[in-house]
């Protein structure tokens, strides 16, 4: 996933990526929002979720039957936004503890 993340009313977005028309490069199932032209040249953004297959916007080969996927970018899952933050927290510094009387038992 991408590095450069987004916040926008609670949710976290990728950064936005120009797409060339080679098919879908991201795994079924992503949550994406695109930014397609249809052939009068409209663009609309929309937010999905990518169901894969051939026939799609994001081949371009079906264009101007279908409109043409011009840029996209992810959104980050909910479950890896929690784990993230338990891992923020988990390395947290954790408080020295107090350190074990190593004084010999001679001199004590």
């Amino acid at each position: 996933m991408a590095s450069n993340w987004t916040q926008m009313g609670g949710e976290f977005w990728g950064p936005w990526v120009l797409h060339d028309g080679r098919g879908c490069p991201v795994p079924a199932g992503t949550i994406v929002e695109v930014v397609s032209e249809d052939r009068f040249g409209f663009a609309m953004r929309t937010i999905s979720t990518v169901t894969g297959g051939s026939y799609s916007s994001w081949n371009w080969d079906h264009f101007p039957e279908l409109k043409r996927i011009i840029r996209y970018r992810e959104k980050k899952p909910k479950g890896l936004q929690i784990l993230e933050e338990q891992l923020v927290v988990d390395d947290a510094p954790v408080a020295p503890s107090r350190p074990k009387d190593v004084t010999p038992p001679a001199l004590r």
